[in-house]
């Protein structure tokens, strides 16, 4: 549902929820916004109580983790079980795989490796993207991560302060394995 500055508060209480802490630019990146739609659902979540200043940023308080945890439910009811959880099992072998290329990111060869790997998640994905529409974001952020790994900043492929193709795979895991009720 449309929250403060357009954005899907599903997605932003799940996006705070994974980052821990986030600031407007950090939302604005992740959910695909402006930083002012981002600074205006950050503003949003901090007056409804569901976050609280931490740093340069926000994080959930019990309120906002007690929303998050409802909104999850319901979205999961809505999922055809046997499907998403056969996508979650799809989903592990291709786990394991990126974790070991992920291991020698200065290897020869690694960013080719990392584009065919992509090749081979994407379909994965826009299937999960199919049962849990939310999640198509993450498409987007992979694609941003591997143009910047393509670049030569091999950061984008394994830093966890960042959108890294590492750490959104992590937060891809984490979805797909609640919205698999595992």
């Amino acid at each position: 549902m449309a929250f403060a500055g357009n954005v899907d508060e599903l997605a932003l209480l799940q996006t705070v929820r994974l980052k821990n802490q986030v600031t407007a630019e950090v939302v604005a990146a992740h959910l695909g916004v402006t930083v002012a739609a981002g600074q205006a659902a950050v503003d949003a979540l901090v007056r409804q109580g569901k976050a609280r200043s931490a740093g340069d940023g926000i994080e959930l308080t019990d309120e906002g983790v007690h929303e998050l945890t409802g909104q999850l439910e319901a979205e999961r009811v809505s999922i055809d079980e046997d499907s998403i959880a056969d996508l979650h099992d799809q989903f592990l072998p291709l786990d394991d795989e990126l974790a070991e290329l992920l291991a020698e990111p200065e290897a020869d060869g690694f960013i080719d490796a990392l584009l065919d790997f992509d090749r081979r998640a994407q379909a994965l994905f826009d299937d999960v993207s199919a049962f849990v529409p939310r999640l198509s974001r993450y498409q987007d952020l992979f694609a941003e991560a591997l143009e910047k790994v393509k670049g030569g900043a091999l950061a984008w492929a394994t830093a966890g302060n960042i959108d890294s193709y590492s750490a959104v795979w992590g937060e891809m895991r984490e979805e797909l394995r609640g919205a698999a009720g595992r």
